[in-house]
């Protein structure tokens, strides 16, 4: 924020375009978040690639149905892997090489509520959010030894809220992918919406349906930085955006009704980059 102010960028600038794109590009207003990270995103998001649309959506299934199934049966039909799911990693215990170097050598993890054990292993990616981050190296004393795992499990997250919304009827708008700005009823989060109908073709699948008619648009709403808006109960959170949020982006929304709709909550689930936080990342 104080970067905004040496450069004069204006309070409209920095409150219609800066603040609304670091709420949905990096999920904090721009007095929380590191000045060097801030800067790599208005460069390659806002500046560089203005014309290249980043979220792709894919066209039919899930993309643990459509991706994250097909490579897992891969993995173990053509280089013999066994990928087990449903498994919550524990600790992880490290030991010392002949070459004084320090190597993982037992992992143990829990599923369907028993606890196992893999051991001489030869190697370990982790590829971890915050919250799960802090719970492998709580549960590792090997590694909260270490001052790399100790810091990178001290850093913050982000709260999240996911939904989808079902309508009667199709609702057109000028574009499929949107931002909402300066909204009170966002409660300082970043929010965005997304036309599923027209991204996948509204297809039966967006319904949960093999075969049929489509009956309308389907949108996914997300919100960011959304500690303010945790407390609220689904069936609010789905009121404000059907009638608040989404008919004053779109007025035609006004006309539509919600046949089903999901939210989902997730707290402190994304990266923060907060000012200062790039020795613990």
């Amino acid at each position: 924020h104080e970067l905004f102010i040496r450069f004069k960028l204006s309070k409209r600038m920095v409150d219609d375009f800066i603040r609304p794109t670091l709420l949905v590009g990096l999920f904090k207003p721009p007095e929380e978040l590191s000045a060097l990270v801030v800067m790599e995103l208005l460069y390659y998001y806002a500046l560089a690639h203005q014309d290249s649309f980043d979220v792709r959506w894919i066209k039919n299934g899930t993309v643990a149905d459509s991706l994250i199934l097909p490579m897992a049966n891969m993995l173990q039909e053509e280089h013999d892997l066994n990928v087990m799911g449903g498994c919550r990693v524990g600790e992880i215990a490290l030991e010392q090489t002949t070459d004084d170097k320090l190597s993982a050598s037992t992992v143990k993890y829990t599923k369907d509520g028993t606890e196992h054990e893999i051991k001489n292993v030869d190697g370990i990616i982790l590829a971890l959010g915050c919250q799960g981050m802090q719970s492998v190296v709580r549960a590792s004393p090997d590694l909260a030894a270490l001052p790399t795992f100790s810091k990178a499990a001290s850093l913050k997250g982000i709260d999240v809220i996911s939904t989808r919304i079902w309508f009667d009827k199709v609702v057109p708008t000028r574009t499929p992918a949107n931002v909402f700005s300066r909204f009170s009823e966002l409660r300082g989060s970043g929010g965005t919406f997304f036309m599923l109908d027209q991204l996948q073709g509204d297809s039966p699948e967006l319904w949960g349906e093999e075969d049929g008619t489509p009956r309308g648009s389907v949108v996914a709403a997300d919100f960011y930085n959304s500690g303010a808006l945790m407390s609220m109960s689904d069936e609010a959170i789905v009121k404000t955006l059907t009638d608040e949020l989404l008919p004053s982006a779109v007025p035609k929304f006004k006309d539509a009704k919600v046949i089903d709709s999901w939210v989902g909550k997730y707290a402190g689930t994304v990266s923060w980059f907060s000012p200062g936080s790039y020795s613990s990342r």
